[in-house]
């Protein structure tokens, strides 16, 4: 489960965004289930672009996150062969520019951060028409967990994309690729840049408590 998420706009989010070619983020602070995030979408060929979506991809018909299921994640397994997931793993992937994942274990939390500087978040993007309004949804996708993340998450690991990969950046943002089994590898639960653990106060607060451990790529 990725449950939440952070964003400043620092040096390593501004190389992100300048490799991906789009406009800077916001400093938006932790992101939750449900609240407003920015996402990086390629809608057209060679028109990516940064956009405003809520962080829960199942609306309901007035327009309300659907709490019947809990949809801010998409579990890799499941891409394929669910009704909600499957038509948008193949034309409609996205990213989720963010300084670092919060996830945590027996209510023990930690930040993972990346060497980079920043993470790119691999995730699924809805639209909706409510009314004369126009709304775009998102998820995080979710893998197996890793066991580097043993005492830290255990269930599932986020998909992290390696930003700095162009050819596997500009391919997943491709709205012309849709044989989404070219994916199928990534995922796996392996990480793909290096990632810092660092223990923090609460889900909700970054507050360190403890000596970060750095995690190498798989």
């Amino acid at each position: 489960m990725c449950g939440a998420f952070f964003v400043e706009n620092n040096q390593g989010m501004q190389k992100l965004t300048a490799a991906l070619g789009v406009s800077e983020l916001e400093s938006r602070g932790i992101r939750v289930p449900a609240s407003m995030v920015q996402i990086v979408t390629e809608p057209e060929i060679n028109q990516r672009r940064l956009e405003e979506a809520k962080w829960w991809l199942l609306l309901d018909k007035n327009g309300q996150p659907n709490y019947q299921y809990a949809t801010f994640n998409s579990r890799s397994d499941k891409l394929y062969s669910s009704r909600l997931t499957k038509g948008l793993f193949k034309n409609s992937r996205c990213l989720l520019p963010a300084t670092g994942v919060i996830e945590g274990q027996n209510k023990q939390y930690h930040s993972l951060t990346s060497s980079q500087g920043a993470v790119a978040l691999g995730g699924l993007y809805k639209r909706y028409q409510i009314g004369e309004q126009q709304l775009t949804t998102t998820s995080v996708i979710t893998c197996p967990p890793n066991r580097k993340l043993d005492g830290i998450h255990e269930k599932s690991t986020p998909l992290m994309l390696d930003w700095q990969d162009q050819d596997l950046i500009n391919m997943w943002l491709d709205p012309s690729l849709t044989d989404s089994e070219a994916f199928h590898h990534l995922l796996t639960g392996e990480l793909m840049t290096p990632i810092t653990a660092t223990p923090i106060e609460g889900a909700r607060d970054l507050s360190e408590r403890g000596q970060s451990v750095n995690l190498s790529a798989d």
